[in-house]
């Protein structure tokens, strides 16, 4: 009797090559996913067949690029939408479905025509749909890829009617390319919150175990200052980049001018000589837009005195008369003016100050003086300069007051303390690929009393909740970064662990995460929203908060 032979168990080596064959597989599919976000045109890969008939077969990836084209978050993309979902009306839908049918029948490819549907409010888009279905060796049907792009006129349609089609693929085309730079400007910001995680971690905590020496606190709250500005900054790219307009708002201009001198002045030889009017009126205003101005204006007044000296920030109230003043309306106005003794700006460059790329500096790039004038014509003021060389150079700068008297917030302050740390108890799940802000987080959070696991991937994370699901003891709180790396996105790790325990409490952590979108994650069952970079004092205060939560029925 001949025994069967025996399946050969996986030799160490043999696991090693496939372990370490799945890391290179991570590794190449987030460089893909990288590349194809630098893709123009939108890109979206939906399932071989429907697994809902009504919203078709649904979108398994999509490219930064098509989820702005149809009006959604970059980040989230369209994952899980069926494709009817994306056309405007069942006879594109009829049209899309039929195209996919003849790329499999031609053996590959198929172009249509339909419209894409936003998901905001806009009206949809006449866009190109360009098909490929995707077979493996066996000729079996993967997947289709479909590459949207914004229609092109027709070759046959009449001369009356070329000319207006030109304009819309112009104005398309420009829409596109404003959306790329604006998914690009929400991927700096995003990064840039990334790198001010963990210094803002450790700086919060560090200022809180100095306070028995209230020279290094100071010195250290100011840079903490510096920290939450950027913060602030890296927040209003984000908004500014989602084409909403901000609201400007009753700005009070001398605190502006206080908060903003104290941080640009710290550390020079210059002497800041800040005056204000007694009774100044506010400005109708961005205050964090204003307070990038007057800090770059300061700075280049700090840059033209190499040798020391002074300069003056002052703020009067101005009076614009009945027949205006340029771009300026009658009515009242409030005035600031920087003034340095420096080396000042000859004659000839005056005029082009605030032209993009201008620079007399060497290491310059001249868009610093070109976005002072943005900002201040979008809040319907004006910027002008004087200067003589060899004497100093004088900035002035004009905004429409507001009415009433109220005030407002409107930076972080210089002094601003830092949110005081929360002890606890509880165990505490951190999910995210940033190396540093993992590894600081975790100490804060166990110098506070909690039990801390932690992991860098979404796969990882559903099966240490899982383990510890099974032994009764899931984890009080889970952090979860959206954008992790390879694999699964935070959203969907978070949908697996609620699908597992609908009890999971889970806060949303992410470096570009608006007010708007807030709900959006609360409405899809995340318990809490923390935006990066945090303190470690609101790390605490809302792992405390979430851990001491009610039970969700």
């Amino acid at each position: 009797m001949t025994s069967s032979p025996s399946t050969p168990s996986a030799t160490p080596a043999a696991l090693a090559d496939l372990e370490q064959g799945m890391e290179q597989l991570k590794i190449a599919n987030y460089y893909l996913r990288v590349a194809l976000d630098q893709v123009a045109d939108g890109v979206v890969i939906v399932e071989s067949e429907a697994s809902d008939p009504k919203s078709g077969p649904k979108v398994l990836f999509s490219n930064a690029a098509a989820a702005m084209l149809a009006g959604a978050d970059p980040e989230a993309g369209l994952r899980g939408l069926g494709l009817n979902d994306l056309v405007a009306g069942d006879r594109d839908a009829t049209t899309l479905l039929k195209s996919l049918r003849l790329a499999v029948e031609n053996g590959g490819c198929h172009e249509c025509e339909c419209q894409l549907q936003s998901l905001r409010t806009q009206a949809p888009a006449l866009c190109k749909w360009r098909v490929r279905a995707v077979f493996n060796s066996m000729r079996k049907l993967l997947n289709f890829t479909i590459l949207i792009s914004p229609a092109q006129a027709s070759a046959g349609s009449a001369k009356t009617e070329t000319k207006p089609a030109a304009d819309d693929l112009d104005a398309q085309s420009e829409l596109l390319r404003k959306e790329n730079l604006a998914a690009l400007a929400q991927g700096i910001a995003h990064d840039v919150n990334n790198l001010l995680g963990p210094v803002t971690v450790r700086l919060s905590a560090l200022i809180q175990q100095v306070q028995e020496h209230p020279g290094l606190a100071q010195e250290l709250q100011l840079v903490f200052a510096g920290l939450k500005r950027a913060k602030q900054f890296t927040s209003q790219v984000v908004t500014a980049s989602k084409a909403k307009p901000r609201k400007h708002e009753p700005t009070d201009i001398a605190a502006v001018m206080r908060d903003t001198v104290e941080f640009a002045g710290a550390g020079s030889n210059v002497h800041v000589c800040v005056r204000n009017d007694d009774s100044l009126r506010l400005a109708l205003a961005d205050p964090v837009k204003l307070s990038q101005v007057l800090q770059n204006l300061v700075m280049n007044g700090i840059q033209a005195m190499p040798h020391g000296g002074y300069m003056d920030v002052e703020a009067h109230n101005h009076l614009v008369g009945a027949m205006g003043d340029g771009t300026l309306r009658p009515g009242p106005h409030v005035r600031l003016i920087v003034r340095d003794r420096g080396c000042g700006i000859a004659k000839e460059n005056l005029d082009r100050l605030f032209r993009e790329s201008f620079t007399t500096k060497p290491d310059g790039n001249g868009i610093g003086l070109t976005t002072c004038k943005r900002f201040i014509d979008e809040m319907g003021g004006s910027i002008c300069v004087t200067s003589t060389p060899n004497v100093g150079t004088e900035f002035s700068v004009t905004l429409p007051a507001a009415e009433g008297s109220g005030t407002t917030q409107p930076l972080i302050p210089a002094d601003a303390a830092p949110v005081p740390l929360k002890h606890g108890k509880g165990t505490v799940l951190i999910v995210d690929d940033e190396d540093d802000l993992r590894k600081v987080a975790h100490m804060i959070l166990t110098r506070c009393g909690y039990e801390v696991v932690q992991c860098d991937n979404g796969q990882d994370a559903v099966k240490i909740y899982q383990s510890l699901f099974r032994t009764g003891t899931p984890p009080d709180v889970v952090l979860m970064d959206l954008t992790l790396r390879g694999g699964m996105n935070g959203t969907e790790t978070a949908a697996e662990i609620l699908h597992l325990d609908p009890e999971a409490r889970i806060v949303c952590t992410s470096g570009s995460v608006t007010q708007e979108v807030q709900m959006i994650f609360l409405e899809r069952g995340f318990v809490g929203v923390l935006p990066k970079p945090y303190e470690a004092g609101e790390l605490t205060q809302t792992v405390h908060r979430v851990a001491t939560m009610m039970k969700r029925n």
